[in-house]
């Protein structure tokens, strides 16, 4: 007969009840952040012809109120 197994344990419990979910919470943030890098980069990597050029950026800039 075995013992007691530690998910049957009080502490077990609050384990994979709450420390594990915290745990988990970070990476899919981090993963979550990685995607919207890659696709951000993706954007950075494609040209766009139709965007006006930084000279015509910075003159509109200039004339914020």
């Amino acid at each position: 007969m075995r013992g007691v197994e530690f998910f049957q344990t009080r502490m077990g419990a609050r384990f994979y009840e709450g420390t594990m979910p915290k745990i988990a919470e970070p990476l899919e943030q981090l993963e979550r952040l990685n995607d919207n890098l890659e696709a951000l980069l993706a954007e950075v990597r494609n040209p766009r012809h139709d965007m006006p050029s930084p000279t015509v950026l910075a003159e509109d800039d200039s004339r914020k109120i």
